[in-house]
């Protein structure tokens, strides 16, 4: 996979990090109770994942903008 920039890089590692995280709370779970285990993890996770992206996002914007001038 090529990335644009080392945002890019970062947020693709951060990805494959909260998948393997989540892989292992399914495996985890008790016995059926997997699907509401990953669902509580999703949403506690997800958040996190989101809350780090955002600023990558906005400064890539920021940077961009300024290219345009």
């Amino acid at each position: 996979m090529r990335y644009e920039n080392d945002a890019e890089r970062l947020v693709a590692e951060q990805a494959l990090l909260n998948y393997r995280e989540l892989k292992a709370v399914m495996k985890d779970a008790p016995h059926g109770r997997g699907m509401a285990v990953l669902e509580q993890a999703v949403k506690e996770k997800g958040f996190e994942q989101m809350r780090q992206t955002t600023p990558r996002l906005l400064a890539s914007a920021h940077d961009e903008t300024q290219k345009k001038g």
